[in-house]
């Protein structure tokens, strides 16, 4: 063949390359695609060289997304309440935006069509109790405008909530809003764009309760899949296959690391939650603190009256009203919400040992005034009292109308004396720590634990020293009153001195914060010793008792009795129950003061308890996510820049190289954008395979006459030839940059052209 014929060949090779131009084309002209499609870009809704046009796969994708987003919400309602509802919504949604996709003359009608069928499926999995036969009412509308201060009441609630509409509905609400936004983004900007609503529910569910661990991953591997499936392109081929497979491993490694991550604290702490900031109002009947009543429920006028009744299956040894941490050398007090009790509260994050259920039947009597209900220590359940309140620190429970009976559940962690008297303490414990101003020198000067390091064994050394040189008043005898800095200075002043119970425990607080021993002050009841014939055990107002508690690392608080065993009278038995018994073991182990040696190192405490107790294997998730994060921006940054550098390289040659390295940059450009090329491919075969690109013939053509000058011809391969090669390489890129924008990422990321033996295929 001639230069001549070559030369006519690529011409007409250009002209069918300037014949393929954007908008040269019609719409129907393009092979596969629907014809809705095609009425729909002519319509100007959907399509452009830039925005794919939306279809049943990117619908399904980004519906998918809100689903997933909906569910994010599990550990505040449950999945099984969640499922029903979030995904009718998102199929309802789906059915809608295929109907309308279908029948064009929908399409103005979609957003509210989507609204409507989304309400109506709210409605029905949500507030089927206001419908009337199936069909919605007029009390369905007032339900669909009263819960939509459903956010707000749910984060006055423990988790998981109870599954009511006036908490549950603002989820499904939330992705109804985000189905239309994401049916609508489809056809009006790039896919991508179209996930950022269902990324803002999972946003949402984040402030609730941030994902952690296996969750965390699976949600981050189930949104890469998504993004996989709406940046698909329709037309796809199978040799594109490699460079996605690769974008979606290191994708989808450095997003599950970026969620696990991100839970992740180096100082322990908690993630944020909106949980911190709402808390539900305090009932109006909350007047005097439980503990300005011990001395009332004391005197000899009350002291018989009974408080409540209760029937258990194993003794228990007291039970408590309120927790209290924050003294201010007057008063003692609590400052952390109340939340509604939800379904089932589970025992915090503090404890990490096994637990058992314990159930109680409690029937109150007339003598428990204000709303305090008798309760333990980490309760689960509550049964038949109405909209309960739960403070989960202090776990007190709280009702707005006390109920004539209620069931009562909690959880009580199984360990032994052994584990007790050998344990850290927690000192990242909520109040445990709080400041308690500056104490009185008489009582600051007091070392009764000799600058011993805080673990249990000093916080029960301390309690022995309270049953040592103290005496609590007798149950005959009017018990002095007060627990103010002054009192407590008088009671601290001499041995034998005798106390209150709330003396001894707001004493044996201030003594242990001063050691760094995380302590409280609990107000309550001591359990009588036997049940009646009946088998109720009886409470009474002579039982009223306070008592503190020591954060054990591991396993929460803990009940101390520093009173008992220090009484002047004989009257009074010791509580029988599991915690007593363990910690009247512990005790008998525990040498004096003196005698107790110092751990080797600081005893673990909060997180680092469970580290060391622990013995699993451990991921070393902040080097997987670093090592994620630095393949990805290296691949980002580094692969683009790589090329340009390549590119540069071939251009500085001289000679028929810089025509070879000419002819190789415009084949590797060609390449990356998923055209084959084989060995044996000359520049006109590759132009011909890149028939379908725009604009690309005349570049290549120039390209073809510089190789065959400098290969063919026999002469010298002049500056000028040279040129007019990378001439035609640079008009080969301005051609390819006028390819959609997610084909021209993909190649600008490919990795196969600059790995020597895959540079053919």
């Amino acid at each position: 063949m001639s230069r001549e014929e070559d030369a006519a060949k690529a011409g007409r090779l250009a002209s069918a390359a300037d014949a393929a131009k954007p908008g040269r084309a019609t719409a129907a002209a393009r092979p596969g695609r629907p014809a809705s499609e095609v009425e729909a870009g002519r319509d100007g809704r959907t399509g452009s060289a830039s925005t794919p046009p939306a279809n049943t796969r990117r619908t399904v994708a980004g519906l998918g997304g809100v689903l997933l987003g909906g569910l994010c919400f599990a550990p505040v309602f449950g999945v099984r309440h969640l499922w029903v509802p979030v995904g009718l919504v998102c199929l309802v949604s789906a059915v809608v935006a295929e109907v309308c996709r279908r029948r064009v003359g929908l399409l103005g009608w979609r957003p509210l069509l989507v609204v409507v069928g989304g309400v109506l499926a709210i409605v029905e999995s949500v507030l089927q109790a206001t419908t009337l036969g199936g069909l919605p009412t007029l009390s369905s509308i007032r339900a669909l405008g009263n819960e939509l201060t459903a956010w707000r009441l749910t984060l006055e609630s423990t988790w998981p909530a109870r599954p009511e509409p006036e908490l549950l509905i603002f989820v499904p609400l939330l992705a109804l809003v985000a189905c239309v936004l994401t049916i609508e983004l489809l056809d009006r900007a790039p896919p991508l764009v179209a996930l950022l609503p269902a990324i803002g529910v999972v946003g949402v569910s984040q402030l609730y309760v941030a994902a952690e661990g296996v969750t965390a991953v699976l949600v981050a591997v189930g949104f890469g899949l998504l993004v996989i499936a709406v940046l698909i392109p329709d037309h796809f081929e199978y040799r594109k296959l490699t460079p996605w497979a690769m974008t979606a491993v290191v994708t989808l490694a450095a997003v599950a690391c970026g969620f696990v991550v991100s839970t992740i604290d180096p100082h322990g702490r908690t993630p944020y939650s909106l949980q911190r900031v709402q808390s539900a109002t305090a009932p109006t009947s909350r007047q005097a603190s439980p503990l300005d009543e011990l001395a009332g429920r004391l005197s000899p006028s009350a002291r018989d009256k009974v408080v409540f009744k209760y029937q258990t299956a194993e003794p228990v040894d007291r039970w408590r009203l309120v927790a209290l941490d924050s003294f201010d050398g007057v008063n003692w007090t609590a400052d952390h919400p109340l939340l509604r009790m939800g379904s089932q509260l589970a025992p915090g994050p503090e404890v990490r040992v096994d637990t058992t259920t314990r159930r109680a039947l409690i029937r109150t009597d007339d003598a428990l005034d204000g709303p305090w209900l008798p309760g333990q220590l980490s309760p689960e359940t509550i049964g038949n009292a109405a909209d309960p309140q739960v403070e989960p620190i202090g776990s007190t429970l709280v009702v707005p109308e006390r109920p004539d009976y209620y069931n009562l559940a909690w959880a009580e962690p199984e360990i032994d004396a052994d584990y007790l008297s050998t344990a850290g303490v927690d000192s990242t414990a909520p109040g445990g720590l709080n400041d308690m101003g500056p104490l009185p020198t008489e009582i600051a000067n007091l070392n009764p634990l000799e600058g011993k390091r805080a673990t249990m064994a000093t916080a029960i050394a301390l309690e022995k020293y309270f049953r040592t040189n103290y005496r609590l008043a007798s149950a005959n005898s009017s018990p002095p009153t007060g627990y103010s800095w002054p009192q407590l200075k008088e009671f601290l002043g001499k041995t034998k001195n005798v106390g209150s119970s709330e003396q001894f425990a707001a004493a044996y607080v201030a003594l242990a914060r001063q050691n760094s021993i995380p302590a409280r002050l609990v107000v309550g009841f001591r359990a009588p010793a036997k049940p009646d014939a009946a088998g109720w055990y009886t409470v009474t107002n002579k039982d009223a008792y306070a008592w503190p508690e020591v954060a054990v690392a591991g396993v929460g608080w803990w009940p101390l009795d520093p009173a008992v065993g220090a009484q002047t009278g004989s009257s009074t038995t010791n509580p029988t129950g599991a915690a007593a018994s363990i910690t009247d073991e512990a005790r008998k182990s525990i040498p004096d003061i003196k005698k107790i040696q110092d751990p080797e190192t600081r005893p673990p405490s909060g997180d680092e308890a469970d580290d060391a107790n622990s013995g699993s294997f451990h991921l070393p998730l902040s080097q997987i996510f670093a090592v994620s994060a630095a393949l990805l921006l290296l691949w980002l940054g580094g692969v683009p820049l790589l090329k340009q550098l390549r590119a540069q390289r071939r251009r500085r040659r001289s000679g028929s190289a810089a025509v070879v390295g000419a002819w190789a940059e415009a084949r590797d450009r060609i390449r990356a954008h998923g055209i084959p090329v084989t060995s044996g491919m000359t520049v006109r075969d590759l132009a011909h395979a890149a028939r379908d690109l725009p604009d690309t013939g005349p570049g290549l053509g120039s390209v073809a006459l510089a190789v065959d000058h400098a290969l063919w011809s026999g002469g010298p391969t002049t500056p000028d030839v040279a040129e007019q090669a990378w001439t035609g390489v640079h008009a080969v890129r301005r051609a390819l940059r006028s390819r959609p924008w997610l084909d021209r990422f993909q190649a600008a990321l490919e990795l196969r052209t600059l790995i020597p033996g895959l540079r053919q295929k």
